[in-house]
């Protein structure tokens, strides 16, 4: 587990041959916050976080990976420019604004080769977690049929599913998933304590608990807690999380971080099949 999270050195960019490029792949660039309210960067970056993690299931799809495509949030390059770097055939971008208890979200899928939209949407609903998944749907679905990727019925369910019915609870599974992803210690330890509430609220938030035991079993590597009380986290929620949800792509790489030897590999093995674009389910 630590030399998986090792810093590997940074990737320079160079554009790929476009005889290369898969006409199916895509990079949905950080989405821009329009709200007035500073703290609600982590509620956006959450949005766009669990985009692409309900990409990442996709099998048909080639989708690049968050820690990718955040080096150009806010760039000047065009989007022939970052599709070229990234190697990809189609960009997305969007904005959302939230101001109340409405929220408006502004996407728009370009064609890199010819910079023209295939797509573009605004949407302007109640903020419930009803309309943020069945919003979350209508972009994936209309992404996979913009670039003919046909869903498998595991993944059509996948993509109209919604996880919880507790706004809350799903706002603090979106602040402490973005908060483990920054690798520092205590970030990491908030990002525990803001998961443990998003089951609190939720008991049957299967992603929650998912979540859980990835902090548990990311924390010790970090000098956040020890490896036993890390196993003593991570073991009870990833089995809660299967128990409730033994389809979920997310329960199942939980499982297999918290597996060891051959039994994990045989687990980290359906977790990439479930979730054939997830980073973070490769690396480990």
């Amino acid at each position: 587990e630590i030399a998986a999270e090792i810093a590997q050195p940074e990737v320079v960019a160079t554009p790929h041959a476009q005889e290369e490029i898969n006409r199916q792949s895509i990079a949905v660039l950080p989405f821009e916050n329009r709200s007035p309210v500073a703290e609600d960067e982590f509620f956006i970056d959450g949005i766009h976080d669990d985009l692409l993690t309900t990409l990442a299931a996709i099998s048909g799809l080639k989708v690049i990976s968050r820690t990718s495509v955040s080096r150009y949030e806010g760039s000047s390059l065009s989007m022939p420019q970052i599709a070229a770097e990234l190697g990809v055939a189609t960009i997305m971008e969007g904005a959302v604004q939230r101001a109340g208890n409405m929220v408006r979200i502004n996407v728009q899928l370009i064609d890199a080769q010819t910079d023209e939209h295939l797509w573009a949407q605004i949407f302007d609903r109640e903020l419930t977690t009803e309309n943020l998944f069945a919003i979350q749907s209508e972009i994936t679905e209309n992404i996979a049929e913009s670039l003919q990727a046909e869903l498998t019925p595991e993944e059509a369910e996948r993509v109209r599913s919604q996880p919880t019915h507790n706004l809350e609870a799903y706002s603090a599974y979106l602040r402490g998933m973005r908060a483990l992803e920054t690798r520092e210690v205590g970030a990491m330890q908030n990002a525990l304590t803001d998961l443990q509430r998003s089951v609190e609220l939720d008991p049957d938030f299967a992603l929650g608990w998912a979540g859980i035991a990835q902090v548990a079993e990311v924390l010790p590597s970090w000098g956040g807690m020890t490896r036993d009380e890390g196993k003593a986290l991570s073991v009870p929620a990833a089995e809660r999380a299967m128990e409730l949800a033994p389809e979920l792509g997310e329960a199942n790489l939980a499982l297999a971080m918290a597996l060891e030897g051959d039994e994990a590999l045989v687990q980290f093995q359906k977790a990439v099949d479930m979730l054939p674009n997830h980073a973070m389910a490769h690396q480990w």
